[in-house]
């Protein structure tokens, strides 16, 4: 095993600790990618910074945004939906948790990041874009905007080999010309 597969390996078995709670039983929650968990070690690390934790936090982020995003798809009042707004909320402080290890810089960077993230989705979800160009803008920053958070705070490039590969393995699910038009802008960040 090399130095980054133990890394990545110690990052699961951390993050695995925090899906063992008691709301496990009855939310399921979404499982540790271990690709997504490798680009943000390689983003996040840093001498400077406690970059276990940027990792960390950036990831329960990542879950609490999913959770509460399959919130809507919940019969209203119903335990299951109860169960997923707890769950996501549990993340969201969990998040808060590893954020309060982290330089106040850090905190402020990524407590806008998620804000921005937010509202990427929101403007998706209420088609609220003028062009395919700002779609696919607005689909980048929805879904990898934390690790651009996370490359601002340690000065890393967010897009690595790993970020490229889960980009273009997750853009599959954009309709043809918003695909066409992602990948452009890939090649075009990937050489500047």
């Amino acid at each position: 095993m090399n130095h980054q597969e133990l890394l990545v390996e110690e990052m699961v078995t951390a993050l695995t600790t925090k899906q063992t709670t008691q709301l496990a039983r009855h939310v399921d929650f979404p499982s540790i990618n271990r690709e997504q968990i490798s680009w943000l070690i390689d983003v996040a690390q840093n001498e400077t910074l406690a970059w276990q934790s940027l990792v960390k936090g950036v990831h329960y982020a990542q879950v609490a945004l999913l959770l509460h995003e399959r919130v809507g798809a919940t019969k209203r009042g119903s335990k299951e939906r109860q169960l997923l707004v707890l769950a996501g909320d549990l993340f969201s402080s969990y998040f808060f948790e590893e954020l309060a290890s982290l330089p106040q810089t850090a905190l402020v960077t990524l407590g806008r990041t998620v804000q921005h993230v937010n509202e990427a989705k929101c403007a998706l979800h209420e088609e609220n874009y003028d062009s395919t160009e700002e779609y696919v803008l607005l689909w980048l920053k929805a879904e990898f905007g934390l690790v651009q958070g996370l490359a601002a705070i340690s000065g890393r490039d967010w897009l690595t080999e790993h970020g490229q590969r889960l980009i273009r393995r997750r853009a599959q699910s954009l309709q043809a010309s918003a695909q066409q038009l992602l990948l452009s802008h890939l090649e075009q960040m990937a050489v500047a």
